[in-house]
């Protein structure tokens, strides 16, 4: 399960990484998903112009970026 978890989780980053290049990640809202972790993930948000944090639940939903710092590089705005 754990396994699951970790191919997961590298193909999350790996898709907003990708779509980061075509600049899609700025546009999308996060959504926590429908398991019950707590991971502190980012989006940009369009009202304050900043990436902004929000707990991702683990599985499911939509994590536009993985870490903050990846959020600024994407230039958003």
């Amino acid at each position: 399960m754990l396994s699951k978890k970790i191919c997961f989780t590298a193909i999350l980053f790996s898709i907003s990484l990708f779509a980061c290049q075509k600049k899609e990640a700025c546009n999308l809202d996060p959504e926590t998903g429908n398991c019950f972790a707590a991971f502190t993930k980012y989006y940009f948000d369009h009202s304050t112009k900043k990436c902004e944090a929000f707990t991702w639940g683990g599985c499911d939903g939509i994590v536009p970026f993985e870490t903050k710092e990846a959020c600024e590089k994407c230039g958003c705005n």
